[in-house]
């Protein structure tokens, strides 16, 4: 398992590995060290294959951090299902639908825009694994790779109409057109 691999899992339960880079750092070690004492292993901050075993027993469970779960709470228009890797509905799935978690700004963002229209949002692509990344001809640094790109359209609405209001938000990164319906929008 590489360290981008262990931190994506840990990032998953919700533990801060200081972002997904496969650089091992401190902020990577101390996320292992605070799973382990979460889940009673012997606490070293070394991530080898008894915890390796663990979280992905815990994940295999369907467990989620509550601290990933409780800002869920406040979005009114959109859910965490809808950001889920699509590359089972094409295929055997590579993945289990969260290689890594959406980011909650780009979440509370196309909540924003949903109600800045009043009408349904229709995701086309948000989190990607690797796998479905590149089967559906995404770019290798892709922020869909690591939950920071939404391509969505609202229902009844040109992109063109949708793109004019996501460019004023400021904590869009980048944001185009992709054809007449639907837009792309990433953060940071």
């Amino acid at each position: 398992m590489t360290d981008k691999q262990k931190q994506c899992l840990l990032t998953y339960l919700g533990y801060d590995t200081g972002g997904v880079d496969g650089l091992w750092g401190d902020k990577s070690r101390q996320a292992t060290l605070d799973f382990q004492r979460d889940y009673d292993l012997e606490p070293d901050g070394v991530f080898g294959d008894t915890t390796a075993q663990s979280i992905l027993k815990v994940i295999a469970s369907g467990e989620t951090s509550a601290k990933a779960e409780d800002w869920w709470q406040g979005i009114r228009y959109w859910t965490r299902e809808e950001f889920k890797c699509r590359c089972g509905e094409y295929h055997t799935p590579y993945c289990n639908g969260y290689p890594v978690e959406p980011d909650r700004t780009l979440v509370e963002l196309a909540d924003n825009v949903r109600a800045h229209f009043g009408r349904p949002g229709i995701r086309s692509s948000g989190i990607r694994c690797p796998w479905h990344n590149r089967d559906c001809g995404g770019v290798s640094n892709s922020r869909h790779l690591s939950g920071k790109a939404l391509d969505f359209r609202i229902q009844g609405k040109a992109s063109s109409e949708v793109l004019a209001y996501v460019q004023t938000l400021p904590q869009v990164h980048y944001a185009y057109a992709i054809d007449g319906d639907y837009i792309h929008m990433d953060v940071e």
